[in-house]
């Protein structure tokens, strides 16, 4: 059976979303393509429904450790176990198999492709009239599996961070970066880092434990600030200072540095860990919170940045 072939020099492709968001495939021209549903993508020569194409995903997250290559190992097991054939397209995994079947009187032949990227696996299938498997559309849209497959980029990967009792669970979306500069903080930034430091003092005295301002106070601190009716200290104020802590806290117990960022949307204040260039706006997630009304915030994206730089580190 023949699963694989040379990369033909092909037609020109084009980038199409796959379903669920989760990436990008790159299809030939030719093809028409069309949404089945919400869980699969169909794609198809023009004229003729000799060959039918369909990709779907599912997302396979291990709980409590790096799920980065997870998908790549369960395909490989389950070509192992299945006796698929294994093949690389590409930086992806991906087991092949096919299968026979009938539908209104017709023969046809279903090749799968289960291709293993990141935490996502793309099921892709070419349902074919056995009676045309000689035809030219058939072979040339076969012809281009290995660029299709390889031309994979997973975008949004899910994610599961165990933390005590506590499951954390979040997507992580992949974006084309914009363009910014970025400098160290000067004399105004710490200007303002001293007067936030010291509404901040202020805030845990009045709403908190007047401890240590973590991840924990600063949710304390918040929540309590939030559900107060009345007249209280402004928004600008707790973004500020509440902000100010958070960011303090990645920069003195986490290897981050206060760095201001200018891109398209204007000027920021955040942190920057040199490992991967992760970055957290503190400041502005606090006047997210503040808008849609969102307390007890502060752990949780605590620990979805610490685990972004514990997986820059894996890298």
């Amino acid at each position: 059976m023949l699963f694989w072939s040379r990369k033909p020099a092909g037609p020109e492709f084009r980038p199409v979303t796959l379903p669920g968001e989760v990436g990008t495939i790159s299809l030939p021209s030719a093809l028409t393509v069309e949404m089945e549903d919400d869980e699969t993508l169909m794609a198809y020569p023009d004229p003729g429904n000799f060959i039918t194409l369909r990709f779907s995903s599912i997302s396979i997250v291990k709980k409590g450790s790096d799920d980065k290559p997870v998908a790549e190992t369960h395909i490989r097991n389950k070509a192992a176990e299945q006796g698929y054939q294994y093949v690389q397209a590409g930086k992806h995994g991906v087991a092949v198999t096919q299968e026979e079947s009938e539908q209104d009187g017709h023969l046809l032949l279903i090749k799968y492709w289960y291709v293993g990227s990141k935490n996502t696996v793309v099921i892709v299938s070419a349902t074919i009239l056995k009676s045309s498997l000689k035809s030219a559309l058939v072979r040339q849209t076969l012809e281009h599996m290995p660029r299709i497959l390889e031309s994979l980029e997973i975008t949004k990967s899910h994610h599961v961070i165990v933390s005590g009792d506590n499951e954390i669970e979040f997507t992580e979306q992949v974006v084309d970066p914009a363009p910014q500069e970025t400098r160290p903080f000067a004399a105004a930034e710490d200007a303002w880092l001293e007067e936030a430091d010291r509404h901040s003092r202020e805030l845990s005295i009045q709403y908190g434990s007047g401890g240590e301002l973590d991840p924990e106070e600063l949710d304390r601190i918040f929540s309590r600030w939030m559900n107060e009716p009345g007249e209280k200290e402004s928004d600008e104020i707790v973004a500020n200072s509440l902000g100010a802590a958070f960011g303090s806290y990645l920069v003195e117990h986490h290897g981050f540095q206060w760095i201001v960022v200018t891109d398209e949307y204007g000027t920021e204040y955040a942190v920057r860990h040199d490992l991967n260039h992760t970055i957290a706006f503190p400041r502005a997630s606090v006047q997210k919170r503040i808008e849609n009304g969102q307390a007890e915030f502060f752990n949780h994206v605590f620990l979805i940045i610490l685990d972004q730089v514990r997986r820059a580190e894996i890298d």
